[in-house]
């Protein structure tokens, strides 16, 4: 799916981030050994998409909104499977979260470059996350 709007934007990153918290929860009770860091994951995940919320209320109008499109932004490159396979182990879930942690670091990268012309504070928010993000994997 396309994203025209920063609205569209918002959902996008509202679904991301909740299915990946979701994700880190299942693993982290399968898997007790990751279960501290995917946990912690899960957590920081939620506070991104508030902190996201937070900025992007602050900021919006409604001229903004209608007039502002994301060209070439499609979730389709950025989704995600959350199932787990019965055979999956600890190192499977260690290499799905970092699969999910790229395509969403990958997202806010494009968004923030998306919306750098148009507004500050969204591409500001998107990057600093995007980088935890990126502290995640190495």
């Amino acid at each position: 799916m396309k994203l025209n709007t920063m609205a569209a934007v918002m959902t996008f990153i509202t679904k991301v981030e909740e299915d990946s918290a979701e994700f880190y929860e299942k693993c982290a009770e399968r898997f007790p050994e990751l279960k501290d860091e995917l946990l912690s994951w899960s957590k920081e995940n939620r506070k991104f998409e508030k902190n996201i919320k937070r900025t992007y209320y602050g900021v919006i109008t409604d001229t903004i909104e209608s007039n502002f499109s994301f060209e070439g932004l499609d979730t389709g490159d950025y989704e995600f499977e959350t199932d787990i396979p019965q055979e999956a182990d600890s190192s499977w879930a260690k290499a799905k979260a970092a699969e999910i942690e790229q395509k969403i670091k990958e997202f806010y990268l494009r968004a923030a470059e998306l919306s750098e012309g148009l507004l500050a504070d969204i591409p500001r928010v998107l990057r600093k996350i995007a980088k935890k993000r990126d502290q995640r994997l190495n």
